[in-house]
């Protein structure tokens, strides 16, 4: 029995080379999974970056300091 793929059984032999085959189908998914993976990654974050430069800082700044002192004004005034 110097090689295990040549000994045993027809049986043995055609069951052992599925199997093979099936661990290498598993090896291929596993690979083009990732690499589906790596490009949702790749897009997500393109997605993202184009989002966050539509204004610039500055103004995300302004609109915030504006928008929580009018919303602060509008209690004042409502509750007095």
């Amino acid at each position: 029995m110097a090689n295990k793929k040549m000994a045993g059984c027809s049986y043995g032999k055609v069951n052992r080379n599925m199997i093979d085959n099936l661990v290498k189908g598993f090896d291929n998914f596993k690979d083009d999974l990732g690499k589906r993976f790596d490009k949702i990654d790749e897009s997500q974050t393109e997605l993202f970056n184009h989002q966050s430069s539509r204004l610039p800082m500055w103004a995300t700044i302004l609109f915030t300091v504006g928008g929580s002192l009018l919303t602060g004004l509008l209690v004042w005034v409502v509750t007095h």
